[in-house]
C-alpha cells in the first residue's frame, strides 16, 4: 500500500472502532493522559501553566486532552481525520461546556496552519499511525513559535512485542527490526487492515533531534494504584487486561522537546 492507502485504512478502522473505544476507555476531562493507568499532566507538568497558550493537539480522537487545556485556558485547536472520532469530539465538547476548535485534517501534513502560530503541539497516540514521521516533525516545528514545545507520547517500542502470560515477560525477538503491526479488528468493506508503526527510542528521538527541536526531557510512564484508580487519566476496560504488562514492561514513551532559536 502507498502512503495514502495507509492512512486511509487507518481513518476507516478508527472510524470502525471508535464507538466501542470510547465506550470502554475512560478518558478523564481535567487532565491530559500519557500512558494507560499512568500519571497525567497535572503530575508531569511538561507543558507548565498553559493559560493563553495556544496549543495544537494533533489526532486528537475524541479530544479529552483538549477539554482539559481548554478548561485550563489554553487556546486549543484540536485536530483528526477520522470522522467517527471527530463526531464524538463535538458531541463531548458540548457537553462538556468547552470552547476550542475541531479541525479535520491529516496529522503528517498540518499545512493549514501558518508558520509560527503555536506555543505547544502535541498528541497522544497519533504518532505511531502516521507512515512519515519525520516529515511530520519537520511540519510540526514550522507552525511551532519560537521556544515553542512539542509533546510526543507514542507507543514504546517494546509494545510490538507478545506478551507472555504463563512466563509474565515479553518476548522480544528483534528490536532492531520491529515489526509493523497490521490490525486485527473487523474491516470496513473497501479497506485493507490499519497498520501501526513502531519506532526504536533511537529513531524517536533522532526524528525529533533532526527536526529541529531540543530535547528536554524522555519519560516512559509507569501505572499508579491499580486498574481502577482515580488519579490516572487514561483506563476503562479496554485497558484492563493488559495490567500486568504494563507494571513490568513501558506501554508509552512521552518526549517533551522545544524549538530553540
Amino acid at each position: 500500500m502507498d502512503s495514502w492507502d495507509v492512512k486511509g485504512a487507518i481513518r476507516a478502522g478508527w472510524d470502525a472502532m471508535s464507538p466501542s473505544y470510547q465506550a470502554d476507555s475512560h478518558i478523564a476531562l481535567d487532565d491530559v493522559h500519557y500512558a494507560p493507568f499512568a500519571p497525567g499532566e497535572r503530575f508531569y507538568r511538561l507543558m507548565g501553566d498553559v493559560s493563553g497558550k495556544r496549543i495544537l493537539e494533533l489526532a486528537c480522537g475524541g479530544a479529552q486532552n483538549s477539554v482539559a487545556l481548554a478548561r485550563w485556558g489554553a487556546e486549543v485547536v484540536a485536530l483528526d481525520f477520522s470522522p467517527k472520532q471527530l463526531g464524538y469530539a463535538m458531541s463531548l465538547r458540548r457537553r462538556a461546556g468547552a470552547d476550542f476548535e475541531l479541525v479535520t485534517g491529516d496529522m503528517e501534513s498540518p499545512t493549514m496552519f501558518r508558520p509560527a502560530s503555536f506555543d505547544v503541539v502535541m498528541s497522544s497516540f497519533g504518532w505511531e499511525f502516521i507512515p512519515d514521521l519525520k516529515g511530520c516533525l519537520e511540519r510540526c516545528t514550522e507552525i511551532l513559535r519560537p521556544d515553542g514545545q512539542l509533546v510526543m507520547s507514542t507507543v514504546h517500542p517494546l509494545s510490538a512485542f507478545d506478551w507472555n502470560v504463563s512466563a509474565r515477560s515479553l518476548n522480544v525477538t528483534d528490536y532492531f527490526n520491529l515489526p509493523v503491526e497490521v490490525w486485527e479488528d473487523p474491516v470496513p468493506e473497501g479497506h485493507s487492515p490499519g497498520l501501526t508503526f513502531f519506532r526504536t527510542i533511537e529513531e524517536l528521538v533522532s526524528s525529533v533531534i533532526d527536526a529541529g527541536l531540543t530535547i528536554e526531557g524522555l519519560i516512559e510512564p509507569y501505572p499508579i494504584g491499580m486498574p481502577d484508580d482515580p488519579r490516572s487519566p487514561y483506563a476503562g476496560r479496554y485497558w484492563a487486561d493488559h495490567w500486568e504488562r504494563l507494571t513490568r514492561v513501558p506501554f508509552a514513551v512521552v518526549i517533551s522537546a522545544r524549538k530553540v532559536v
